[in-house]
Parts: structure tokens; sequence; C-alpha cells
């Protein structure tokens, strides 16, 4: 998938989240440094976000980006994580919907 102009792999699409997320070490790869990147990010009320493991992360900022699947070029604004996470984003139900997907997960029949 493409996020503005940076094909970036580690994207767990998650329909139990009610925001996307972006984390700060993907944000900063994305743009040619991290100075330009912090210019694109854009204060909001704070948000507090609960992991998996139910740790408490907050959010303070957020930034705005096209999001290019497939076809579809779609502006997808993320809340900005200055947390450590295995993956670069998180896109949750804001995007799915936007997209007009239907997630499923695949199930194995057992006999």
């Amino acid at each position: 998938m493409h996020i503005s102009c940076c094909r970036m792999s580690k994207i767990l699409v998650d329909g139990g989240r009610n925001v996307n997320i972006l984390y700060e070490h993907a944000l900063d790869r994305m743009e040619d440094t991290p100075e330009l990147a912090r210019k694109r990010i854009l204060p909001q009320t704070q948000s507090l976000l609960y992991g998996f493991d139910e740790s408490e992360a907050r959010s303070s900022r957020t930034v705005t980006y096209f999001i290019r699947a497939d076809l579809y070029n779609v502006v997808t604004e993320f809340c900005v994580l200055y947390v450590e996470y295995s993956n670069n984003t998180i896109l949750g139900r804001p995007w799915i919907h936007m997209m007009g997907a239907l997630p499923s997960t695949h199930h194995q029949l057992l006999n």
C-alpha cells in the first residue's frame, strides 16, 4: 500500500479500532527529514488510546495523508503515536468505512 508517496509495509487493518494510527518511526521515514514530517502534524484535542495489551497511549497530534490502495486514493487522518510498535500503521474502522470495504477473517473448518 502507498501512504503519501511512500510504499508502506507492516500495515495492520483492524476493524476493532476507532482511529487510524501512524507511528512516529514510520512518519520519520516517510518524509525527507524528521523536521519535514513534524511540519505536517496538526494539533488536536488529546486522545487516550488503548493497546492490545490494555496499555494506555496518548495522542495529541494528527496528520493527514493520501492512501493509495488498488485504484482508490483516499485522504486519511491518522493519530500520531510516539511509542515503539512492530507495525508502521494501523488502519481502523474510519478507513475501512471510507473504502467501502467488508473485512473478513479466514476461518478454517474443523471436521
